[in-house]
């Protein structure tokens, strides 16, 4: 097809290229990390050189950290979670999503070009005569991003894409650590229910007993009903932690995408606890590592790029057009002559009264970045919060299961004493009772501990961003 383009005013053209010359203006540079941190933090904030309580190294672990616990059920259970979690899936979806809408913001940069095609059909009634007219062109357009509008849109898309990509990161970290922990719980239940259980044995046999030394006279109905008292307030305890453990069940089947059955069973014994950590930390290195603090600072540059959007759209608007094609007509074709056109323009669009929404926009969108970097500011807070709250609380379980275990030791070998006590008639029921109560609470604060202390390790590696 052969366009003539002899009527295109050279002034035009002219300016076109001197448009086109002006369209390498950058765009204002982003923040540094560093700038965007000292924005976010009150002022006097600083971040320390090394941790509060000694712990915590640069990496805690190496490799995965779910694997440090040795425990293959756990392991499998985390995969499980993590292939079929239903919130994983719909944030999988979100960063697709997220990733088309940087590609459709950056598609009014380039040229939009088109094809059309026409027919028209006309008819003079006073003389009886009709004429059609068919033609096709090729049109294109293009928004020439003179002052950069257009890339900090696209930029804007992308920072944001980042943020949604780094929720997504870390909400698998948080189902992992979710499962992790669910599974801890359910050792503890069970472990619960079996002292229930001992418990139950336990003051049944002292029923047995008591109810031979009362024929024989040696005590009276007062300790029968003692010991029968505590028989069913144990058994009554094992279906009241029963009933938890089932919830329990259930909620990790459900996170790990099963149906409720009830019919996980957990394990007899704890995971292995992983060796204890270094003595050294970086904690400026966090905020490289946690995802949730990556994709707060990426939020702040999407504001960024956001409010630089609002700022140039107040400047004039330049966009190029351009058409050609072909004009089919049946009259015309007879005289050998179907005319071919080409149409090249050049807008202008200044603004000037919008009712004052092109300004409302500008402080709307900075008032958003101001909200991003404070955001921001809190984040990386909170993550110093958890990371320096999980140190010094594994030091303060590990003393406090020590201790515990100490005492369950003399509290085994008090009750051994008591029991022969009582059947040699030197000690009555209610004192045997309570030592025996304190033994049983000793044994639950042992499990609570050991399930407190692993749940910590958990959620300090997942303050420090390890990898699962």
């Amino acid at each position: 097809m052969k366009f003539v383009a002899n009527n295109v005013p050279k002034r035009l053209i002219g300016a076109i290229f001197g448009v086109l010359a002006l369209t390498a203006c950058e765009l204002q540079p982003v923040p540094t990390n560093t700038e965007i941190l000292d924005g976010a933090l009150p002022a006097g904030t600083a971040i320390p050189a090394a941790w509060s309580t000694s712990g915590a190294a640069t990496s805690a672990v190496k490799g995965s950290w779910v694997a440090s616990f040795r425990d293959p059920n756990m392991t499998s259970l985390v995969r499980e979670g993590l292939e079929n979690n239903r919130d994983l899936v719909a944030a999988a979806a979100r960063v697709e999503a997220a990733l088309q809408t940087v590609v459709i913001a950056g598609a009014p940069i380039l040229p939009q070009v088109g094809l059309e095609l026409g027919s028209q059909r006309s008819e003079l009634t006073e003389r009886d005569r009709t004429s059609t007219l068919q033609g096709g062109a090729v049109a294109a357009s293009w928004e020439l991003d003179v002052w950069g509008k257009l890339r900090a849109n696209k930029a804007a898309s992308a920072a944001l894409a980042r943020a949604i990509a780094e929720d997504a990161r870390y909400l698998q970290q948080s189902i992992a650590a979710t499962v992790a922990r669910s599974w801890i719980a359910n050792i503890e239940l069970a472990r619960l229910i079996a002292v229930s259980r001992q418990a139950t044995t336990v003051y049944s046999n002292l029923l047995d007993l008591t109810d031979k030394k009362a024929a024989a006279g040696q005590v009276s109905d007062f300790d029968v009903v003692q010991a029968r008292s505590r028989v069913a307030a144990a058994k009554a305890a094992t279906s009241q932690i029963r009933t938890s453990q089932n919830q329990a069940i259930g909620s990790l089947e459900v996170l790990v995408g099963r149906y409720p059955s009830l019919k996980l069973k957990p394990a007899s014994s704890f995971p292995r606890m992983p060796s204890s950590l270094p003595a050294s930390g970086l904690p400026l290195s966090l905020l490289d590592r946690r995802p949730d603090v990556i994709a707060a600072r990426n939020k702040v540059i999407a504001a960024f790029y956001k409010s630089e959007t609002a700022k140039l759209a107040r400047l004039p608007g330049i966009s190029l057009s351009a058409a050609g094609g072909k004009l089919l007509d049946p009259e015309l074709a007879l005289l050998g002559s179907n005319p071919e056109f080409l149409r090249v323009g050049i807008n202008l669009l200044q603004p000037i009264f919008a009712g004052g929404a092109l300004q409302a926009d500008v402080v709307r969108m900075s008032a958003k970045q101001s909200a991003a970097v404070a955001e921001y500011g809190q984040t990386v807070l909170e993550a110093f919060n958890e990371v320096e709250t999980a140190l010094a609380n594994e030091k303060v379980l590990r003393s406090e299961l020590a201790n515990w275990r100490e005492s369950l030791k003399d509290a085994n070998e008090a009750l051994e004493f008591a029991n022969d006590r009582y059947v040699q008639g030197t000690i009555d029921m209610t004192g045997l009772l309570v030592l025996q109560q304190f033994q049983l609470e000793r044994q639950v604060n042992v499990i609570e501990t050991e399930a407190a202390l692993l749940n910590n390790r958990v959620l300090l590696y997942m303050a420090l961003g390890e990898n699962i």
